[in-house]
């Protein structure tokens, strides 16, 4: 584990993140998993601080740059992960939990259950969290790896006094209602609502009364009506999220004051949704809820109409119910975010480099303090946008090098590759071959003086394709593949092989770098050997 740790700490170094190095005695558990939890703390801290220097007028160059070290650091943090994972299995194996200062643990008294009244605040939070799991275990199918993963986000959560609050309560509704906490595979982080969670509006409420002076936390308290709280919450998780090319995303949000924040690792998604169920079990989610929309607070700022939009004129959403999980509550996203080192985060709209959107969200964030020279910068931004440099063309390039540098970060199965080689359509083996023709550079270089960079053309036959085919070529140029003899279903490699030799052909065909097209004839003889290895076991 020592090594491990002094890998991941090199590579902290090599990205300009100072931190203590690795201490000797790396065989306590709990010191272990301390020094992972420092490691990523001071990866968090480094992504904001980057974010803070965000300038939105950056050109190509700078942008790239930018954003490129922010994806080298959630590489690091994607490793990190991994071993949080296990050293919370083994965390686990012996119920214990890993909290960074206990002298902060602090709960609302009114969420302690009876049996555990009168106990040390440690216990009273390992006891909860593991009662937790226990719900979590009893009411899901989880496999090995998935317990592990699901274990590891909320370790994370209980290590702070915010998350503490979170898991504390949510165990005491769990436990008082009879109530079952169901994690189902996702796409996404994700919560579902139901109608029992739903909270009513106060009888006595009328929007006319609504004044400028009454913010939103004093209306959303004073208007809610709590119903009946649901005895099931449905969270979908993404089990594959630290698997997949998400979890190198560059999702940011406004932050008040602060311009950009970025969207935060897995256990903050986690906890977001987890917000969420915590108001259905008390009757308290606010969907369509009129009163946050009906207001001066919220009609006269068109900052909030744009950070919670409604839905349409006929259906107001969620906005309501967002804010108070994102900002407005007690227990709030952005009491979680803050304690492990993140801007807080305000609005329910997100954008990721190489749109407009960003550079919105930025001036939105600050204009979101109501400081005067931030409001003037916003003012600024929207009406000098008509006469402002088109960046459209840019923002295309910058948006595809960005995903081809999430490529490069990301180790992909044999299996994988097939997978996604399978998936190709005849259409869209034709677009490659017409690409393919545009990108043909003579091999006598006859059509200019200067010497042709086939390096500078690769990258730019890349940005050229769909996204799907870049993928598969920058994984296979950059040597991204792992083949660790796993078996693959025949039905799957003949129906993956068509297109790999075709796509293989075409590269034969042009006069693209030898960096493209090596790595990719060897791939096609490892797949046709495959193919071969199978059919030579059928027949003997």
């Amino acid at each position: 584990m020592k090594e491990k740790f002094e890998e991941l700490s090199k590579r902290l170094t090599g990205l300009g993140i100072n931190h203590q190095s690795v201490q000797e005695n790396d065989n306590d558990l709990m010191q272990q998993i301390a020094y992972i939890d420092y490691l990523n703390h001071a990866a968090y801290k480094e992504i904001e601080e980057q974010y803070a220097q965000f300038d939105p007028n950056a050109d190509m160059d700078a942008q790239l740059q930018f954003f490129k070290k922010i994806i080298a650091i959630k590489s690091v943090l994607r490793e990190l992960q991994v071993v949080h994972n296990e050293l919370t299995k083994n965390l686990c194996q012996k119920e214990e939990i890993y909290i960074h200062n206990e002298q902060d643990i602090s709960f609302n008294e009114k969420y302690i259950l009876p049996a555990l009244k009168g106990k040390q605040p440690r216990e009273i939070v390992r006891a909860n969290f593991y009662q937790l799991l226990d719900n979590i275990n009893k009411n899901n199918s989880l496999g090995t790896d998935e317990a592990a993963y699901i274990n590891s986000l909320l370790m994370q959560l209980v290590s702070r006094p915010g998350g503490i609050k979170l898991i504390v309560k949510l165990n005491y509704l769990l436990a008082t209602k009879d109530a079952q906490l169901i994690l189902k595979p996702s796409e996404n982080f994700e919560c579902s609502m139901a109608s029992t969670g739903f909270a009513k509006i106060n009888p006595n409420y009328n929007s006319k009364l609504l004044t400028p002076d009454q913010d939103f936390r004093t209306i959303l308290k004073r208007e809610t009506a709590p119903g009946a709280g649901t005895q099931k919450i449905l969270v979908g998780v993404d089990y594959r999220y630290n698997d997949k090319i998400a979890s190198l995303n560059l999702d940011t949000y406004a932050s008040t004051g602060n311009g950009l924040t970025d969207a935060g690792p897995p256990f903050i998604l986690l906890a977001h949704e987890l917000i969420h169920g915590v108001h259905n079990l008390t009757g308290k989610a606010r969907n369509n809820f009129g009163p946050f929309f009906q207001g001066p607070k919220y009609r006269d700022d068109p900052l909030m109409s744009l950070l919670y939009p409604p839905n349409s004129l006929y259906s107001m959403g969620p906005g309501a119910e967002e804010y108070w999980t994102i900002e407005g509550g007690n227990l709030c996203e952005n009491l979680i975010r803050q304690e492990h080192g993140f801007f807080g985060r305000t609005g329910h709209i997100s954008s990721e480099p190489g749109s407009r959107g960003i550079r919105d969200l930025y001036y939105l964030g600050l204009a979101r303090s109501y400081n005067k020279s931030h409001l003037e910068r916003y003012l600024a931004y929207i009406n000098n946008l008509e006469e402002a440099e088109d960046h459209d063309e840019e923002d295309v390039i910058v948006e595809r090098l960005l995903r081809f540098e999430k490529f490069k970060s990301l180790s992909y199965s044999l299996a994988d590759l097939v997978k996604l080689s399978q998936s190709f359509s005849p259409f869209q083996l034709n677009k490659i071959e017409k690409v393919i023709a545009q990108f043909n550079v003579p091999s006598d270089e006859s059509l200019d003086d200067a010497p042709v960079d086939k390096e500078q053309i690769l990258e730019h036959f890349l940005v050229s394709l769909h996204p799907k085919a870049a993928q598969l070529l920058v994984v296979i140029t950059n040597g991204n593949m792992v083949d660790n003899g796993e078996e693959i279903e025949l039905d799957l490699l003949n129906q993956a092989l068509p297109a790999i030799q075709k796509i293989n052909e075409l590269l034969k065909t042009s006069n693209l770098s030898p960096q493209l097209l090596e790595p990719f004839a060897r791939f096609t003889e490892h797949i046709e050997t495959k193919v071969d290895l199978h059919h030579h076991k059928h027949v003997f």
